[in-house]
């Protein structure tokens, strides 16, 4: 045992050669030499002078665009001991970091000297200033000696081993008058033109932006609004201009097309080509470019635009940015990538044109929706309709009443919808272009045993049974199969169409296209053996006062039972916000917002509804 211990110092230096070396001496003193491609060399140094750490002694200024070589020495100067040559004897166990934050170096300092493992040790490295305009630029650089001991690889980083010293300086980069202009400077742009040349003729309309002060401070600023008509193809082209020094930026972004793309946001449903809103949001979203690069990757100087119909004016933006994207333009590269040159937003006004011809998509006016139920197995149909009070008015389309239907019956729905002010049949128009159109439905699940769930308003996959096709063999929805439940509560039945045009496909979903209705009907469901049906009718029913504030009371009139009874409270989108088990003819409103809700009382085998107002 005496030997092993004898032998374990030896053994541990065996193994851990790095306790053989000493550390560093104490480091007193560190310069920098800057060594530019042509010139003078720049000096800058941190020294020790009372023990209490490095100071830098002043600035470190470079000029702009110029290739440097830097040097690092350090001394300790009371011992007169060259310390440089103790990181050289074992650089295996000493690396550099450099930051350099602020617009000061091009790319990254690159390392000129290595270990014997190829490893970076940052003695002597290069790099090339950052190229700056007049006001030239201001950042610093923080170099970090650090001991990494045995534990030095490819992926070391600033914050680990050992710091021997940490010192930052402060760099200015100087505007050089005899340099060459910067490749990828900003340009001054005083002034930015939008054409828009309608295709089939006609006076071009043209927007522009102007910068007030030129060089300074203040940005380009729009000077009015682009008016276009509705239906018409346009081409856009966009001229940019400094026209403080004379040039032509247009012509500068089109010898440099590899490096600058347009990105362009618009109000959805102002253009009926592109479609949506844009491809500021989502690079894939179609814009219409004329131009490409010699990547073909598109450059948008000239794009096509067709305005959507429509039967009124309307009105929305329109923004237009100019990224520059050197070395990083791709397929991929979105708005998000390179500097900005110009990011302006138009309103945009489309004035209804009264020589166009009627819109063929046009949205149409609906006056009527008739919902028919027909039993497969014989019986009345049961119908339910909403109705447009007011035509072209401002009102939307209102349901007149609910939905009453037997438990354990399949019924066939057919859907009917008019437009009763111009005479026209909308059931035959969509029929007519019924690759365009689809009706989907949503509804309390459990109120029909086929199809189940709650329909495929949330969920385009979720069963509903249609009984039509469009040509292409995807469903339209003006008929319909459905079977009630054995045993079922009320509860809401939605209708949405929707409008599709070149969007529909197996997969749209509601949120796709313009929606032409949206309906939401209450559904109420009779018993179909009704041994002793309490004799009542709609007219029984009376709550009072209604409108109300706090307590509504109920009445049945003539009624020969006192059992409790079920009261279920609907919001006119037929959710159910509230439900009572009571005899009590009085029920508590006040915390209900104010609105038009569906009382339903069901007792024994009835089921009545009717409308009140509850207020604040």
């Amino acid at each position: 045992m005496k030997q092993l211990y004898q032998r374990l110092p030896l053994m541990l230096l065996m193994l851990c050669p790095f306790f053989l070396q000493a550390q560093l001496s104490s480091i007193t003193e560190v310069t920098l030499t800057f060594t530019p491609s042509s010139g003078s060399a720049i000096t800058a140094k941190a020294t020790d002078a009372d023990g209490n750490g490095l100071v830098v002694d002043g600035p470190i200024n470079l000029a702009e665009s110029t290739d440097y070589t830097l040097d690092i020495e350090l001394r300790n100067v009371d011992q007169n001991t060259n310390i440089t040559d103790e990181v050289t004897a074992n650089p295996e166990r000493y690396q550099f970091f450099f930051e350099t934050p602020g617009d000061i170096i091009s790319g990254d300092i690159a390392y000129d000297d290595v270990d014997a493992n190829s490893l970076p040790v940052g003695l002597a490295s290069s790099f090339t200033s950052e190229c700056v305009e007049a006001e030239g630029a201001t950042g610093s650089l923080r170099i970090l000696l650090s001991d990494l001991m045995s534990d030095k690889m490819a992926n070391s980083a600033i914050t680990d081993g050992t710091a021997q010293f940490d010192v930052t300086w402060t760099v200015n980069v100087a505007d050089a008058p005899d340099a060459p202009p910067c490749e990828n400077e900003e340009e001054i742009i005083t002034d930015v033109v939008l054409t828009w040349t309608p295709v089939g003729g006609g006076d071009p309309v043209v927007a522009t932006a102007k910068d007030p002060d030129g060089e300074g401070i203040m940005d380009l600023a729009v000077e009015g609004p682009i008016n276009l008509l509705e239906s018409t193809e346009y081409t856009l082209t966009l001229e940019l201009r400094n026209d403080i020094e004379g040039e032509d930026i247009t012509a500068e972004i089109m010898e440099e097309d590899d490096e600058h793309m347009f990105f362009f946001a618009f109000t959805d449903e102002v253009f009926a080509s592109p479609a949506g809103d844009g491809n500021v949001d989502n690079r894939a979203d179609p814009v219409n470019y004329d131009d490409q690069d010699e990547n073909g990757l598109p450059v948008g100087l000239s794009t096509s635009w067709t305005t959507e119909c429509g039967e009124e004016n309307g009105t929305g933006t329109f923004r237009l940015i100019l990224k520059h994207q050197p070395d990083i333009k791709s397929a991929t590269s979105t708005v998000d990538d390179g500097g900005t040159d110009v990011d302006l937003t138009f309103t945009v006004n489309v004035a209804e044109d009264p020589d166009a011809p009627a819109c063929e998509n046009e949205e149409e006016i609906i006056t009527d929706v008739i919902l028919t139920w027909t039993p497969v197995d014989g019986g009345d149909p049961v119908v339910a309709t909403a109705k447009d009070p007011d035509g072209e008015g401002i009102m939307d389309l209102e349901v007149e009443g609910p939905i009453n239907l037997l438990e354990s019956t399949e019924y066939t729905l057919t859907l009917e919808l008019r437009n009763e002010i111009e005479g026209e049949d909308i059931t035959t128009e969509i029929m007519e272009e019924d690759d365009e159109h689809m009706f989907f439905f949503g509804f309390t699940e459990g109120i029909f045993s086929s199809p189940e769930g709650d329909g495929n308003i949330d969920n385009r996959a979720d069963a509903v049974n249609y009984n039509d096709q469009d040509e292409n063999g995807l469903p339209v929805g003006l008929s319909t199969g459905w079977t009630t439940a054995t045993t079922m509560a009320g509860g809401s039945f939605r209708v949405v169409l929707k409008h599709q045009p070149d969007i529909k496909s197996e997969t749209s979903t509601a949120d796709d296209g313009g929606t032409d209705v949206d309906l939401t009907f209450v559904i109420n469901t009779d018993i179909t053996d009704v041994d002793d049906p309490i004799g009542v009718d709609e007219q029984a029913l009376v709550l009072s006062p209604n409108p109300v504030q706090q307590e509504l009371n109920w009445k049945l009139e003539n009624a020969s039972s006192n059992d409790p009874v079920d009261i279920l409270i609907f919001n006119t989108s037929g959710q159910l916000v509230k439900r009572y088990r009571s005899p009590a003819p009085t029920i508590d409103v006040s915390k209900l917002n104010p609105g038009v809700y569906i009382f339903q009382l069901q007792q024994e085998q009835q089921i009545l509804s009717k409308r009140f107002v509850k207020t604040q």
